[in-house]
């Protein structure tokens, strides 16, 4: 026996295409055809098109305010909060001897890696850069290592 779901469901559905079916039979019926049915109380023909495009326009919108509300809650680059919280676990924490160690479980638990353990594992260099002039100097030095031999830029070509 169907549920209570599933029986609104189904009415849902077909109430929902009823509503498009005359939605397109009003659309494309002529208005004196529909006058001559005795049908005289209907909306416009405008709002076949504006109807639509206002919906249209709507969700894009609305799109657009969950977007910037959601930005109005994160934090800052320059935040910690961005790379740590209260409810970060360490690995000591969920029962695992280090970061690199293996461990026993099919699928390790979950917990916080620090920044400096991901770059080093990544990069294979140090640890994130601490400051801006730092991360300058690495950049200006990454730069350095991949001009070619022949003493041009990429750019100059």
């Amino acid at each position: 026996m169907a549920g209570d779901v599933e029986v609104r469901g189904f009415a849902l559905m077909l109430a929902v295409r009823v509503a498009y079916l005359a939605f397109l039979l009003w659309l494309f019926i002529p208005e004196a055809y529909l006058q001559e049915l005795g049908i005289t109380y209907y909306p416009s023909k405008y709002w076949a098109v504006a109807g639509p495009a206002w919906l249209t326009l709507a969700i894009v919108w609305g799109y657009w305010v969950y977007e910037g509300l959601n930005m109005t809650r994160v934090p800052p680059l320059s935040d910690s909060r961005n790379l740590a919280d209260a409810r970060c676990k360490s690995a000591e924490r969920v029962g695992l001897r280090g970061y690199t160690q293996p461990t026993t479980h099919a699928v390790p638990p979950l917990c916080h890696i620090p920044p400096d353990i991901v770059s080093r594992h990544l990069f294979g260099g140090g640890a994130v850069a601490s400051t801006p002039a730092t991360a300058t100097a690495a950049a200006a030095a990454a730069a350095e290592a991949s001009v070619p031999a022949t003493g041009g830029t990429s750019a100059s070509r």
